[in-house]
């Protein structure tokens, strides 16, 4: 392999790197007095360059119950798959859900964005 030459990223890869990430929300999340054990909506965010795999992933999502999903195009052409789950966000909760949904993006062929909720502190 050429210097600079990366392949693409294994699962595990992409299993760490979400890891490390949920883990700095979660950091930031706490330092806002977030209490994570109140369940609230969790929105996870998919996105993809083609309606059809969007589509396949929404329909998923839906013949399984996993969350309330639906499919928005981006003023970029970009198709945002949004599907939001009602649930608490303590670490071993949010971390597996996360990387299951690390899981679907590489099963589907789209890029898993995320996961975002409002700070429940009261």
């Amino acid at each position: 392999m050429s210097k600079g030459v990366h392949p693409d990223p294994t699962i595990f890869d992409l299993l760490r790197e979400n890891a490390l990430a949920d883990n700095d929300v979660l950091h930031k999340k706490d330092a806002m007095g977030d209490l994570f054990d109140r369940s609230r909506d969790v929105d996870f965010a998919f996105k993809t360059p083609e309606a059809m795999r969007a589509e396949d992933l929404c329909k998923y999502l839906k013949g399984m119950n996993f969350g309330t999903p639906f499919v928005r195009e981006g003023e970029d052409g970009v198709y945002w798959v949004i599907t939001v789950i009602h649930m608490p966000i303590n670490q071993p909760v949010i971390c597996s859900v996360s990387a299951f949904m690390v899981c679907l993006s590489r099963l589907f062929g789209v890029d898993f964005d995320g996961w975002g909720s409002v700070v429940q502190s009261s």
